[in-house]
């Protein structure tokens, strides 16, 4: 198996909870952490998890540990796509190894670009039906695909107590604020579309001005990732230095993180490698008044799932997999702007920055509007509960003898 690195954000949140799920149901499960370095070792699981040796993609070694541990698949849950990953391909067919790959596209039809790397796996999993069927576009008669979504654990992600949202509130200085707006997104590139989200909040500040004062917008993000927006000088730029928090992370005595208010002397600002654990991220979620995502395509977006288990209204954009999540009921659908055809030859969609406002002003001046999209949201969120979603994985393996492609 493989996974995204950081065993917290979304990649590796499956990829966790599916090991430990075919690990119970009878199979002999090897974890390998692309970019982990570290000798191989069994977690508190029993799952024996292996790290690279020097690719942190592990393309000098994979092909060893086929040979060592006598592999039969290989899952990946990765973006495929990923130009450091095509040796996969190739090796998975020298080695007669069956590679079950899980799928990712954010943009539509398939990008070429994606089809190649795509063209190379045995089996195709893809985590949402707007996915599924975007591949299936293209391969329908060559390449098994099944759709297996991504899950959620409703033991922790749940509506809290009103206590705990107010200690959390106080935590990161927003008690005083009648109005919660949170965004949860990975600021990589240009897909996450900030501007929009904080050009849709300046609006909506100048629309209602008293939520200058009693309204907040909180961003869990990287300001300063690598190849994305420096999100810090964009809110300065666009005037929302008050308006506009990002969240930051403070360390507990026990090493795990706790999150706090921008600024504060004892934290560190969040970046994707220091990840909450779930359950701090659900208390972050139940401080919202609703979640918003204005990026530009999503092949699942597991933050919309997680908030809406904890009972939070949800904004998305009406493209890629926005429709399957939130259309019924659990929130609002942002409008189009435009379409834009990308150097992949793949469309992406811009929410209309206008509608996404009248989306977030709705969702504050309707209490009884949101109270009907929490419950909408808690009873969605049921279908997606990881013992019901790893059954779909379980059930997978088990068959896979009798759809077996001949490498």
């Amino acid at each position: 198996m493989s996974n995204s690195p950081g065993r917290g954000y979304g990649y590796s949140v499956v990829s966790d909870h599916i090991s430990l799920a075919l690990k119970n149901a009878g199979h002999n499960v090897y974890f390998l952490g692309m970019q982990s370095i570290h000798p191989p070792y069994v977690d508190k699981d029993g799952i024996v998890n292996l790290g690279v040796r020097y690719d942190p993609w592990a393309a000098d070694i994979l092909g060893e540990y086929f040979r060592i541990y006598k592999i039969d698949y290989f899952l990946s849950i990765f973006d495929i796509w990923l130009g450091q990953t095509n040796y996969i391909g190739p090796m998975t067919k020298k080695a007669g190894v069956q590679w079950i790959a899980h799928v990712t596209a954010n943009s539509y039809p398939l990008s070429p670009f994606l089809a190649t790397p795509c063209s190379q796996t045995s089996i195709m999993i893809a985590p949402s039906k707007f996915v599924y069927n975007t591949l299936q576009e293209v391969f329908s008669n060559s390449i098994p695909t099944f759709y297996i979504p991504h899950g959620v654990d409703l033991d922790i992600y749940k509506p809290l107590p009103d206590e705990e949202k107010k200690r959390t509130k106080e935590r990161l200085r927003v008690g005083d604020k009648e109005f919660i707006a949170l965004s949860v997104m990975r600021n990589k590139g240009m897909q996450k579309d900030f501007p929009t989200l904080f050009d849709a909040w300046k609006l909506l500040l100048e629309k209602i001005p008293k939520l200058k004062e009693k309204g907040i917008l909180l961003c869990l993000s990287d300001t300063m990732e690598p190849d994305g927006v420096r999100l810090d000088l964009l809110r300065n730029r666009m005037g929302l230095t008050n308006n506009v928090r990002f969240i930051w992370a403070k360390p507990r005595k026990d090493g795990t993180l706790e999150a706090t208010y921008e600024g504060n002397p004892e934290g560190l600002p969040h970046t994707a490698n220091l990840n909450f654990g779930p359950e701090e991220m659900a208390r972050l979620y139940n401080i919202a008044d609703c979640h918003v995502v204005s990026s530009q395509g999503e092949s699942f977006n597991l933050p919309t799932l997680e908030a809406m288990a904890c009972g939070i209204p949800v904004i998305a954009g009406n493209h890629t997999t926005g429709p399957e999540l939130i259309g019924e009921g659990a929130g609002l659908l942002a409008s189009i702007r435009t379409t834009i055809t990308t150097p992949l030859i793949s469309d992406i969609y811009y929410i209309d920055q206008n509608n996404l406002m009248e989306c977030m002003k709705k969702m504050y001046e309707d209490e009884e509007f949101r109270k009907k999209c929490s419950k909408n949201a808690l009873e969605f969120a049921k279908k997606y509960r990881w013992e019901v979603v790893t059954k779909r994985w379980i059930n997978l393996i088990n068959a896979v003898e009798y759809i077996r492609v001949v490498p």
